[in-house]
């Protein structure tokens, strides 16, 4: 038998010759995805319950070809199916039961919701799409499933609000699955590069959340949400502008303060580039644009600094993104308090040592704050990359340096059309023109 052959090296493997309806068959399946023990009482119990006819008309005769047949019969092994052969050579495929191999729904772990439920996506792919139509009760909740990938198949679910999405971005995201759907999904960058995102982009072109409540506010928005399974997050696209600043659970918040936490989200991203490249003009390059009595005390801080601004700001930055990936490695329950220790100890040394000023220890920590009270991990790293470019724009030409960086950002930001969509518009609902 070619499928035994196929799956012999698998030690998980497993053909038995079992009774069913009085009825001798061959059982194929993975011991790793199939609870055999529970699943032959079941089926024993509905033969005795049914006539035998309704359980022969489960077999079919593969009348394809035999490697379809096979392929066939191969990726239902692998998606955890049962599959029996009778005397006559016929097939069934059967759903059994299968193992827990899923944890539970549990509270977030990335994210931190405010007055929001705790719940959060688990690696199942069926009860994320079942946490989305509990909290959106609507038949317009379209959801369509396919499957991704030959030798790692991989199910995915496309999910939207019908009339509210741009039909555009339907058709867009929809093409470019089912046109790459013999192409291997196992990373997220696998998902951005099947539906022709940019391979190097300043900023994410797609929204990630493990939050089924902030998913159904961005449906609602007009977003095209992707499920990948084994993934406990949902991805969201296409990625716009504003959301560098805004997340869907700002509806939670009265008016008044939702503007408030906005504007200064917009400050942050701003503070977040500049400060350190405006350290840098205000430093060596355009110290004039200083009052003179600023001017004197900035001057005095760097006094017995031997090093120029921009290395002085250059060393100090690749310690601050050490520390912050040290604590994004290590344990939970030692990652903080060691980095912070290490953090304090480190600042104070390397002050005292006179190998930067103290006013450059400010601005670390302002643009390090600043940096991470953008929405997402994804767009803090985005800003976190190019303030290096706007600082070393800024120590060669000075401020018309930090000037040029900032427009080409926004030069950039105007270019970009992630599903049809143009980065910079406000929003993408459907019947809403392209700003």
């Amino acid at each position: 038998m070619q499928l035994y052959d196929r799956f012999r090296k698998n030690s998980d493997f497993a053909c038995r010759t079992v009774v069913i309806a009085s009825e001798a068959v061959r059982a194929c399946f993975l011991e790793s995805l199939v609870n055999f023990r529970t699943t032959l009482p079941a089926l024993c119990q509905e033969a005795v319950n049914s006539d035998r006819d309704s359980i022969r008309q489960a077999f079919n005769t593969m009348r394809e070809d035999v490697s379809e047949s096979v392929a066939r019969l191969s990726g239902a092994l692998l998606q955890g199916k049962l599959i029996l052969f009778n005397k006559e050579g016929s097939v069934a495929i059967i759903e059994p039961v299968q193992p827990e191999l899923s944890r539970s729904v549990m509270i977030p772990n990335s994210e931190n919701p405010l007055q929001s439920a705790f719940d959060a996506f688990t690696e199942d792919i069926d009860i994320n799409i079942g946490l989305l139509r509990k909290k959106m009760i609507s038949d317009r909740l379209v959801v369509e499933t396919r499957f991704m990938g030959r030798s790692s198949v991989k199910k995915i679910a496309m999910i939207y609000l019908e009339d509210t999405a741009r039909q555009k971005v339907i058709e867009s995201i929809r093409d470019k699955l089912e046109g790459n759907s013999d192409k291997e999904l196992t990373t997220v960058r696998d998902l951005a590069r099947l539906l022709g995102h940019p391979k190097f982009a300043l900023t994410p072109t797609y929204i990630s959340s493990e939050l089924p409540g902030e998913t159904v506010q961005t449906l609602i928005n007009g977003k095209v949400v992707i499920l990948i399974d084994q993934f406990s997050f949902a991805f969201a696209f296409p990625a716009i502008v504003t959301d560098l600043w805004t997340t869907t659970l700002d509806s939670n918040y009265p008016l008044l303060f939702q503007l408030f936490l906005r504007t200064l989200r917009v400050g942050a991203s701003l503070m977040a580039v500049t400060l350190p490249g405006l350290y840098v003009v205000l430093n060596s390059v355009n110290p004039e644009l200083l009052r003179i009595q600023l001017a004197i005390t900035v001057a005095n801080s760097r006094e017995g600094v031997p090093y120029p601004s921009i290395i002085e700001m250059l060393l100090v930055l690749l310690l601050l993104e050490m520390i912050v990936e040290a604590t994004i490695r290590l344990p939970k329950n030692i990652g903080p308090t060691i980095t912070m220790i290490g953090g304090i100890l480190l600042g104070q040394a390397i002050v005292q040592a006179k190998l930067v000023s103290n006013l450059l220890i400010i601005i670390l920590v302002a643009s390090a704050i600043a940096n991470f009270a953008l929405t997402s991990y994804m767009n803090a790293v985005g800003m976190r990359m190019y303030k290096y470019v706007v600082m070393f724009a800024s120590s060669f030409f000075g401020i018309w340096g930090l000037e040029a960086a900032m427009i080409w950002l926004m030069l950039y930001f105007s270019s970009l059309t992630i599903s049809t969509v143009p980065y910079l518009s406000l929003s993408v609902k459907g019947k809403v023109p392209d700003e």
